[in-house]
This record gives C-alpha cells, structure tokens and sequence, in this order.
C-alpha cells in the first residue's frame, strides 16, 4: 500500500522496477558530481590561500557551490518529472 505523500506527489501506477531505479542512478550520479563541486569549493577555498588573488579565490568557490546547489536541485527536480512520466506511462521528459 502506497503512502497518501507519495500518492499526491507522484500518482500513477508503480512502474518497472528497472525503470525506476535506473531514474535513481541517474539521480545519484548528478547527486555525486553536485557533491564533488560542493568539496572542490570548500577545498579551493581552504587551501588555495596563496594560490590565487582574494577576489578570485572568492569567486571560484561562489561559482561552484552555486553551480552544486544548481546541480542539485536540477536532480531532484529531473527525478521527480522522470518518475511522474514513468508512472503515468506519458513520454520521458528531455
């Protein structure tokens, strides 16, 4: 038996499972490559001290955690389209 939350969320029937967790390793992996641009900003702003000019250093980790943060919610809002179209049998989203 389904969850009310996951019923108003996504509705349809259950589909494939093949389906449905090849949606969530392509999920996980845009997950992985926000979480390594997270750890790249937190790293070039704690060890790239001298490397670069402040202002620079600055921007290139506002520039990856925003683009994690972009990655990020991307992701979500992919699986959710994705796992909608599956489960009410409509064509995938591009």
């Amino acid at each position: 038996m389904r969850k009310p939350l996951t019923q108003a969320l996504l509705g349809g029937e259950e589909p494939d499972p093949r389906f449905t967790l090849a949606n969530e390793r392509t999920f996980l992996a845009w997950a992985r490559t926000a979480l390594a641009l997270l750890g790249g900003g937190i790293a070039v702003e704690t060890f790239a001290g001298q490397a670069f000019a402040p202002w620079l250093r600055l921007s290139i980790t506002l520039s990856l955690l925003a683009l994690s943060l972009l990655l990020s919610l991307g992701a979500c809002l992919r699986w959710l389209a994705v796992e909608r179209a599956l489960r009410h049998r409509s064509a995938l989203p591009l």
